[in-house]
């Protein structure tokens, strides 16, 4: 295991601060835990019971008796027994749990032991599944999230190496009876796949990790021709086509890749490049569109701005008496105001004797129509909303001025009715809209 010490020594690590290792107690992670401790690191041995196989809690005991030999510090997590959780929601939960382990102990360390097989498998599970850039090189032997460093020491040996190792330094272990078994996507790889190319290449697992890291090198570069370009375009969940659409289509597809990660986060494999590539094909026609993507994130276009958002209920209606100054849910307001010289859609002024109170704002309906200023008949508000290019996903909630009688007196911001008066007609009532800043910005 010295290439693991190298590895470790060139990051130069304060042997006074702790390490915080995952153990299952099967080979691999107990191959780990003996390596850290033969050469003197400080580690916190992190265990998490799944409380779904009766070895669960030999293994547990296991742990702490190993531990408290060795006077290692040991933190574990039981987890309720559960049968309906798939594997992306107990990769979630260790997570955390190495993260609040390494904040109780000060520390931002975190090691792992998957190992150069494990490349392997993860690389040809993307290449048959599909995946992007980042996805293809499975894994790093290192990297950044947040503030936390998490390190895979045994990304340079095999599994056949790992288990020498452990009968070597009389490592004791357990071995997980599911690992057998091939209902398990991985499994199969594991058992099929492995052999052969082992047979082919022996030294198939180092030639994985050049593969693996020239990867991450391109992925590097790109990311900062990718983020340069982020950062110009995306902001509050929301892509400006009109700079996007200029861009290369292959750094297109990058960005939508980066977008989906930060989004997706620990969840990122339930997202593929036949995503990306649907998006990119829905922008090419030119339309409105609504994609829906897994986990409830929805990515939809409206007019030149893509939006990445999760999916909520129907909003229900609302209806209010305007008294002085309403604020609406995004943090625009209409309000009754003295005086005014604005002749904008932003500003209606109105007869009380023309109109019956109270004032109501409420949101559209189905159907509504509104006898526009200046106009004979009236004028279906969806479709001035849609003249207006109204983003489709605030048509329902935009706000919608009427009377007692249910006479709609003012689209803000949009559109007057008949009842609006000029400024050298009668009139008592001035309300005047007031859109939130950083939605004025957005329409820029």
């Amino acid at each position: 295991m010295e290439r693991s010490i190298e590895f470790l020594n060139e990051l130069n690590l304060d042997k006074n601060d702790y390490i915080v290792v995952g153990c299952s107690a099967g080979p691999d992670s107990m191959c780990l835990l003996d390596l850290l401790y033969q050469n003197g690191y400080k580690i916190v041995c992190t265990h998490i019971n799944h409380n779904i196989r009766k070895e669960s809690a030999k293994e547990e005991e296991f742990l702490k008796k190993y531990c408290k030999k060795r006077n290692i510090d040991f933190a574990l997590l039981k987890l309720e027994k559960s049968h309906n959780q798939d594997e992306s929601y107990y990769r979630k939960k260790r997570y955390e749990f190495y993260k609040s382990t390494a904040d109780k102990y000060k520390t931002n360390i975190i090691a792992t032991a998957h190992h150069g097989d494990d490349l392997i498998e993860t690389i040809l599970m993307r290449i048959t599944r599909g995946s992007n850039l980042k996805g293809y090189m499975g894994f790093s032997k290192l990297w950044q999230e947040e503030k936390y460093i998490f390190l895979k020491p045994l990304i340079y040996y095999t599994k056949d190496e790992i288990m020498s190792y452990d009968e070597k330094n009389r490592v004791t272990y357990f071995l997980d009876k599911t690992n057998e078994e091939d209902s398990y996507t991985r499994n199969r790889f594991r058992h099929h796949i492995l052999p052969f190319l082992k047979k082919e290449e022996p030294n198939i697992a180092a030639k994985f990790l050049n593969f693996s890291e020239e990867l991450n090198s391109a992925c590097t570069y790109l990311n900062k021709k990718v983020q340069e370009s982020f950062k110009d375009n995306y902001r509050n969940e929301t892509l400006d086509l009109n700079k996007f659409l200029k861009l290369d289509e292959f750094i297109q597809r990058k960005e939508l890749d980066y977008i989906l990660s930060i989004t997706y986060k620990d969840d990122i494999n339930k997202i593929s490049s036949a995503h990306t590539k649907k998006i990119i094909e829905l922008l090419k026609k030119e339309k409105n569109f609504r994609y829906n993507l897994p986990e409830k994130l929805i990515c939809f276009r409206e007019y030149q701005k893509l939006y990445f958002k999760k999916e909520t209920c129907q909003k229900e209606d609302f209806k209010q008496i305007l008294t002085s100054k309403i604020t609406l849910e995004d943090g625009s307001t209409i309000e009754i105001i003295k005086k005014s010289d604005e002749e904008s859609n932003d500003v209606i002024r109105l007869n009380s004797e023309s109109i019956n109170l109270p004032i109501y704002i409420r949101n559209r309906r189905n159907g509504d129509a509104i006898e526009v200023k200046g106009f004979k008949g009236t004028q279906k508000i969806k479709k001035i909303m849609i003249d207006k290019k109204v983003p489709p996903s605030i048509r329902y909630t935009y706000p919608v001025v009427e009377d007692n009688k249910g006479n709609i007196l003012w689209l803000p911001g949009l559109k007057k009715s008949k009842f609006d008066n000029e400024k050298n007609e009668k009139y008592d009532i001035i309300l005047k809209y007031t859109k939130r800043k950083e939605l004025i910005n957005e329409k820029k």
